[in-house]
């Protein structure tokens, strides 16, 4: 087989414009669902039952719907339905924002009920607030807990951009195929645009690595006990740390 790369870079400037448009779309999905999937968790745990009904029930839906029938259904369906009409690019990153605030919620939730309830009650007993104790105390625990998770979220809202090519959004797999339809040559177009995908996810893990090693989510862990911060036994493990905090990897 005689590979010809070069069709390939005499277009690449149009496979960096569509891989720009993936990556933007990714990107604001993303930033929603952060921001809903943090709301969603505090519902969640809300004392209040309709709004934790309410809460499950969207996470279960969105969860459970599938990414090509979620698109189709805002894109095309919504306006069948309703007469609402939207554009190819607001239906392409609402439906990443619906699809992963759902899974996000759970992760924030998760990384929430992580957090040992004595610390909560000691820093009421302290006299703060309980708004106050939940964002001293909890939430930035709960976000070092959350966020490996988070970041594998990230890298999946990039692979799920690809499929919002079946609504017309030019993006990096639309148009890899019709330039490769175009050009009859579709092994090299794939490959480049399979390594571009590889970039973007490699830039989201080295991003969420460094932040784990800023929030020192790779010192090692101490022992655990109840309700008493304890010290480390692993060399350079000497900081004392809280328990719920200690999240380092074996």
């Amino acid at each position: 087989m005689n590979l010809d790369f070069g069709v390939v870079f005499s277009s690449f400037d149009v496979m960096l414009r569509a891989f720009r448009i993936s990556i933007v779309v990714a990107l604001a999905g993303f930033a929603i669902a952060l921001v809903a999937g943090a709301g969603l968790a505090l519902c969640r745990r809300s004392r209040l039952r309709p709004v934790r009904l309410l809460a499950f029930a969207y996470v279960n839906f969105f969860r459970g719907a599938a990414l090509y029938v979620l698109i189709i259904w805002l894109w095309l369906g919504l306006a069948v339905a309703t007469g609402i009409r939207i554009g190819t690019l607001s239906a392409g990153i609402l439906t990443l924002a619906l699809l992963n605030s759902a899974y996000l919620a759970e992760v924030f939730r998760a990384g929430i009920d992580a957090v040992d309830g004595g610390q909560k009650e000691a820093a009421l007993a302290m006299g703060l607030a309980p708004g106050q104790a939940f964002r001293a105390v909890v939430a930035p625990q709960a976000l070092r807990i959350s966020l490996p998770a988070t970041g594998n979220h990230l890298v999946d809202a990039i692979k799920d951009s690809a499929i919002l090519s079946v609504i017309g959004i030019p993006e990096l797999m639309r148009e890899t195929a019709r330039l490769a339809q175009f050009e009859q040559r579709p092994f090299e177009f794939y490959v480049v645009a399979a390594g571009m995908y590889l970039a973007a996810v490699y830039a989201a893990s080295a991003l969420f690595r460094f932040l784990e090693r800023r929030l020192d989510l790779d010192r090692p862990a101490g022992r655990w006990s109840r309700g008493r911060p304890v010290r480390s036994t692993e060399p350079g493990g000497g900081r004392v740390q809280p328990v719920g905090t200690a999240l380092g990897r074996g």
